[in-house]
């Protein structure tokens, strides 16, 4: 499927969502270790970190204690402590969040009773509290500096400054495992199996929202940009059943939108992260475990003078040299994106077309970016013979 100008389609009245494809997927480095499913990731400052998960397949259930940074400033892994939970064996299936400063792990499908703590400043690990939930499968978000775990229907909020938990009003739903959720405005989403809620911590208050329109029951990941949810692949009813379908929720809208596909392999059981606006996918399994790691960028529908514009490239398949054309008179940035996600070539497109030589660049898919004001304002694909 290639990256076009929006679309509409699949219209119903309620709930209302739609199809758009003006999204681009950048292939970052790979992940600092070895492909693994059901790990644990969250972001603190500028840095993200991924560790932990399991694979198994057809051999023994191999089990991760590792722990790595991410610094998308150098596109870069390195290794940090080892995770401390279930006596520092390791652990999968683990729910994470994080605080503007430390993050946090719960539960865990082999030592599912502490809440552990890690502080980037330090590079440590510490148990930070026993859980109040007398179970392994936790799930939830985070909210400033409290945490929301839920289990089952039961939900508690801890907060990580004073250590102390509180229970909250039981959720109206029992929360399927391998589920996602995210946080916008200060209030918690969360998607199990296919009904979607709104938890607003200012009243304790949960409230049904449009439920999730896609395939994925369960396994798929979440996160944010610009104030819009993401719900990435996942599995619809069996385990084999995986898909790269991306879903957005506006929540002042109550609306869904069908995205382009992801572009990597389809998959269950990722890990994501923002860093400001700035989205992260990696790891995950359809079989195959895997390390690979993307930057999603979302296009701003909201910016008319970006939803306007159409390009193209020609010809397509090329050869020698390729011309892109725009509907609008610009002066931008062009951008040639390789799939390892290098820019291998970046000159300015000034009016309404631009040609560039291929020069030494190998056959293969290639993605462009036209940026203005530091924004990607469109993008597409194109193929070197």
């Amino acid at each position: 499927m290639s990256i076009k100008t929006t679309i509409w389609c699949l219209l119903w009245l309620a709930p209302f969502y739609s199809f758009s494809s003006n999204d681009t997927w950048i292939q970052r480095a790979n992940f600092g270790s070895n492909g693994r499913h059901r790990a644990a990731g969250f972001s603190i400052g500028n840095k993200g970190y991924i560790g932990l998960g399991h694979y198994n397949g057809a051999g023994p259930n191999i089990v991760f204690k590792d722990w790595w940074e991410f610094d998308p400033s150098t596109n870069s892994w390195s290794q940090k402590a080892n995770y401390n939970g279930n006596n520092g064996n390791g652990d999968y299936g683990v729910s994470s969040f994080s605080t503007p400063t430390k993050g946090y792990i719960a539960g865990g499908q082999l030592s599912g009773g502490s809440l552990n703590e890690y502080d980037p400043m330090t590079n440590t690990w510490s148990l930070k509290s026993a859980l109040p939930l007398n179970t392994s499968n936790v799930q939830g978000f985070s909210i400033g500096t409290n945490l929301y775990l839920i289990a089952g229907n039961a939900v508690n909020e801890f907060n990580t400054i004073t250590g102390v938990w509180t229970a909250k009003n039981t959720a109206p739903f029992n929360l399927n495992v391998w589920n996602s959720s995210f946080t916008i405005d200060n209030k918690g989403y969360i998607k199990s199996g296919y009904s979607f809620w709104e938890y607003k911590p200012s009243i304790d208050q949960w409230t049904p929202r449009s439920p999730f329109p896609g395939l994925a029951s369960g396994g798929s990941v979440g996160f944010v940009q610009h104030n819009i949810g993401f719900i990435v692949s996942g599995y619809q009813g069996g385990l084999a059943a995986v898909n790269s379908e991306v879903w957005s929720y506006n929540p002042a809208t109550n609306t869904w939108i069908q995205r382009e596909d992801f572009y990597g392999s389809n998959r269950r059981f990722s890990v994501s992260f923002s860093i400001g606006d700035r989205c992260y996918m990696g790891t995950g399994t359809n079989g195959t475990n895997f390390n690979d790691f993307w930057e999603f960028n979302q296009l701003l529908e909201t910016d008319e003078s970006i939803s306007t514009i159409s390009t193209s490239v020609f010809p397509n398949p090329a050869t020698e040299r390729v011309t892109f054309k725009s509907s609008k008179n610009l002066n931008a940035i062009l951008e040639i994106v390789n799939q390892q996600g290098k820019v291998v070539k970046s000159v300015d497109f000034k009016g309404y077309s631009k040609q560039i030589e291929r020069d030494d660049l190998p056959a293969g898919l290639y993605y462009f970016h036209l940026i203005e004001e530091n924004k990607i304002i469109t993008a597409d694909k194109f193929t070197f013979l």
